[in-house]
């Protein structure tokens, strides 16, 4: 479970902006789960206007994750905030808290493009944090806990590539926990639903995903009364040429089991009188909405969160869905019934709507991305605003927001 991240001088990002699920004490219980003596939160949206940077703040935990998890082959990619001569040319810095079990970890470090300077390992159990490794590049220091991290002694690292890894590599208990804790720490963005709904049919041939999928298919209203999967070899020349990101396409390709590409839809059929006579098939990819596709896909990729305890990242979320359905996924997660092993979602939108449902974010929830004078990314949560009588009802979030009082909105005519 996700606690905090930061990050400075990667994309739009200059100095260090911390984005963090750890609730407020005046957060109410729907909302979060606790850990120790921390109370997590279980979602969390960020607004912004257009270019402010919001989705760069998710795309940082993206770039962490991919780095940890080798994504990039042995090669250190460098993002750095390109408007000022003090950070063109310096290295970045990541740093993410988070939970396996009772056990807190946090871990960062500072790279390039050639070299990683320095990265860090603690661990905090009983409220007492104990450091299993601290690597410091310049002052060639690397110090190992003899103790507690027996798996890193006598492994040498090479200047790009990151020990966290190379432990892991060298079937470390910690760094595996650690490397598997990533895995689980995913981004979506919503504008290429198309990879992802082919990514969901796969999960689909699971009877029983495909029946807590069908509830929601259901409950959406779309008209579909079942799912019906037909099964294809995914060949690569159909990846090759399908319309995805080369980002995507690595991702189908490395899922060697990735068979499933068809989807039938069902509906009710009727007579001149309106009596149902039957049903009809439908081809997904023919005849269905791109909302349709779109809620299908994501539903399946939630769904899977929610089972497994992960921490699903979602970039513009309100592309092609209608507010009702984006707020069908917030409250599954905020369904301590349905959300039983406290998975998390952090998403961006400008679907302003949200902030005007009831109950359905406490303040803590809500973050802002606005650029300064020099265009660099601030991050803030509406807990920074003092909260007065005016706020007392639901909708004067939204109008508040779009006013400008909490900034992070649009400012025209302004040079």
């Amino acid at each position: 479970m996700l606690l905090q991240f930061s990050v400075n001088n990667f994309r739009s990002i200059k100095d260090t902006v911390t984005f963090s699920m750890n609730a407020s004490s005046s957060s109410d219980g729907n909302h979060r789960f606790h850990i120790n003596n921390y109370a997590l939160l279980s979602s969390a949206v960020i607004y912004g206007a257009n270019a402010s940077g919001k989705s760069n703040v998710l795309r940082a935990m993206e770039f962490m994750r991919n780095l940890v998890l080798n994504k990039a082959n042995h090669t250190l990619p460098h993002e750095p905030f390109l408007l000022n001569t003090e950070t063109e040319d310096a290295s970045s810095y990541f740093e993410i808290l988070f939970f396996l079990k009772a056990v807190k970890y946090r871990y960062g470090f500072e790279a390039d493009s050639t070299t990683v300077y320095a990265e860090w390992l603690y661990s905090e159990k009983e409220d007492k944090e104990t450091c299993l490794f601290d690597r410091d590049a310049e002052n060639n220091r690397h110090y190992i806990n003899k103790q507690k991290f027996k798996e890193g002694l006598d492994l040498k690292v090479a200047d790009n590539h990151l020990f966290i890894w190379q432990c892991e590599q060298n079937n470390g208990a910690i760094s595996k926990k650690i490397m598997h804790w990533f895995t689980g720490f995913n981004l979506i963005d919503s504008l290429e639903n198309t990879a992802y709904f082919y990514v969901a049919l796969n999960k689909m041939k699971n009877n029983q995903a495909k029946a807590e999928l069908l509830k929601l298919v259901k409950a959406a209203g779309f008209g579909i009364e079942e799912l019906a999967i037909e099964e294809q070899d995914v060949t690569q020349d159909f990846i090759n040429n399908a319309p995805f990101s080369d980002h995507i396409k690595q991702k189908i390709l490395h899922d060697s089991s990735l068979t499933s590409i068809e989807l039938k839809t069902r509906h009710q059929k009727f007579n001149a009188e309106n009596k149902p006579i039957g049903f009809v098939l439908f081809d997904m990819n023919e005849t269905e909405s791109q909302g349709t596709k779109k809620f299908i896909a994501l539903s399946s990729l939630v769904l899977d969160t929610l089972e497994q305890g992960k921490v699903l990242l979602i970039d513009q979320l309100d592309a092609s869905l209608h507010p009702l359905l984006i707020e069908c996924f917030i409250q599954l997660f905020n369904n301590k019934t349905i959300n039983k092993h406290n998975a998390q979602l952090i998403f961006v939108t400008h679907n302003t709507h949200l902030l005007s449902v009831p109950e359905l974010f406490e303040r803590d929830q809500i973050w802002f991305t606005e650029k300064d004078l020099y265009g660099s990314t601030e991050l803030y949560s509406l807990l920074e605003f003092k909260k007065n009588n005016m706020d007392k009802t639901p909708d004067n979030l939204e109008n508040h927001y779009l006013r400008g009082r909490y900034g992070a909105v649009p400012r025209f005519g302004e040079s």
